[in-house]
């Protein structure tokens, strides 16, 4: 894949593409582009922002990313990405995604120490049934920081030779006019000035504020739909134990401890990157998990399965206890904005955001900018592109979007709203989330589905359903107030 002018993508540079000042008058001037040239405007150097950035920079003489932040040096969290300290991973929709977008980006996470999972060979789970059978799956995923995803990303987005990230740079609103009746986007407002654009992309994340700038135009902003669990993270970091302390049976590089109806805890703790080991507990219905370190290690025997509190006893802490607090799922509804301007579109978390702790987020960055590249091909940035851009958009983000808020509107102190198809979803869902700890089959299917490979829509295939139907005549299927009689508290031996 090549960027405009034929640039190649390879990491191995040693500039980010940055400036430590913020934007000047004189740098405002200097990106004033001509009537023959093309210059897109990115808000955010998020992953939604460096991926929708990669792909504008085939069709625009100049693409400036500008981050409210500093961005870091090398792998080192970024201040506005606050779930950056908890538990992230690349799922394998994701990682076909970024190789795409960025060529060698697999090459050089294994470079920098990341492993390979499968994901239901090297991962343990204990569910509301169990703990779920192990076998060879031939899927394979990547569990590393959030800080080192971003790195990579940012070492290979930083040789585009026509974009340019300008950090601490903050943006304060949107310019405007009207063109033949139809209100288009023309810009960026900064503290130092306006900055022109063709095209303007939201990619500040959950927290936007484009409800806030459109309102200040006179437009009212997208409606939103909000499904919040009042959930919260705490997470800390280990180094990995002693290879001669580890029990030999203990074969998972990645352990997660699901919560049942009526329980106050879940958590996940895996192996990382550079022999480290990061363990996140997450509570709900605003039962928050503690972030003093004795309370935080504390906790761990009283999780449904003393596993990870045998496993922490192995291990040094390596870090403080880091807090989150942000887990709702929020969806800014662009697709059907009567008031939608031109010249402007929002991808990732802008958009729609799912509760983190589902993992779609890296996945749905990816994908928002190859179906940026698709719409850009067919229609151009004029027309009824950002009109196309929104609705595929949202066909896409149906998905991820319908699943997590099934699995958090599980609990009855979520709020939001449930219509009655959301419900049958949310029961059919659950059954098939059951019936996986018993068939391989569904199993498969269910991980394809969770990592974006296939439509939710493929859980109802007839074949599907029928062994989703024999599971329940079989096992009854019955959700379990705590580990159910028989299940060991430790993974069962490989």
């Amino acid at each position: 894949m090549t960027a405009k002018g034929g640039m190649s993508f390879s990491a191995g540079a040693s500039d980010f593409g940055c400036t430590n000042e913020r934007p000047s008058e004189n740098l405002v001037r200097s990106m004033e582009v001509s009537q023959l040239a093309t210059h897109a405007v990115v808000i955010g150097g998020s992953l939604a922002g460096m991926c929708a950035a990669r792909v504008l920079s085939e069709r625009f003489d100049k693409v400036t990313v500008l981050e409210r932040d500093a961005v870091p040096a090398g792998v080192s969290d970024r201040a506005g990405v606050p779930q950056g300290r908890h538990n992230h991973g690349i799922m394998i929709r994701a990682l076909r995604e970024y190789e795409w977008l960025f060529p060698k980006f697999e090459r050089l996470m294994l470079e920098r120490s990341a492993n390979y999972d499968d994901p239901n060979w090297d991962f343990a789970r204990l569910t509301p049934d169990g703990w779920l059978p192990r076998f060879r799956s031939g899927m394979r995923t990547v569990w590393v920081s959030r800080a080192m995803i971003e790195a990579a990303v940012r070492d290979l987005f930083r040789e585009i030779p026509n974009a340019t990230t300008i950090e601490r740079s903050q943006v304060i609103g949107l310019t405007a006019r009207a063109v033949a009746g139809r209100l288009t986007c023309t810009g960026v407002e900064t503290p130092a000035g306006p900055i022109h654009a063709d095209l303007v992309v939201d990619a500040s994340g959950a927290s936007s504020h484009a409800p806030e700038w459109f309102r200040r135009l006179g437009v009212d902003p997208p409606r939103e739909t909000v499904v919040d669990p009042d959930a919260g993270y705490a997470s800390r970091w280990f180094k990995g134990p002693d290879s001669q302390r580890w029990p030999r049976d203990w074969w998972w590089h990645t352990i997660a401890i699901v919560r049942c109806p009526g329980q106050r805890f879940e958590a996940i703790f895996g192996r990382k990157e550079n022999a480290r080991w990061h363990l996140t507990i997450a509570g709900f219905n605003g039962d928050y998990p503690p972030t003093k370190e004795d309370e935080f290690m504390a906790l761990l025997p009283k999780l449904r399965s003393p596993v990870m509190a045998e496993m922490a006893k192995l291990m040094e802490p390596d870090s403080p206890v880091y807090a989150f607090r942000r887990m709702d799922n929020r969806w800014r509804h662009y697709e059907s904005w009567g008031a939608r301007p031109a010249g402007f579109i929002a991808v990732g978390d802008a958009v729609c955001v799912t509760n983190p702790v589902y993992a779609f987020g890296i996945s749905k960055a990816a994908v928002a900018a190859r179906i940026l590249r698709d719409c850009l091909e067919r229609h151009g940035p004029t027309g009824a592109f950002e009109s196309s851009f929104f609705s595929r958009l949202a066909r896409f983000n149906r998905d991820p979007w319908r699943i997590s808020i099934a699995l958090d509107l599980r609990f009855p102190f979520t709020r939001g709203e449930q219509p009655p198809s959301l419900r049958l979803f949310n029961w059919y869902f659950a059954q098939v989330s059951r019936a996986a700890a018993r068939d391989a089959s569904i199993r498969n299917r269910l991980d394809e589905v969770m990592n974006l490979l296939r439509p939710a829509s493929s859980l109802f295939a007839p074949r599907v359903v029928a062994r989703v139907i024999a599971a329940q005549a079989s096992h009854g299927l019955r959700p379990s107030a705590g580990v159910p009689d028989g299940v060991p508290h430790f993974p069962p031996p490989g």
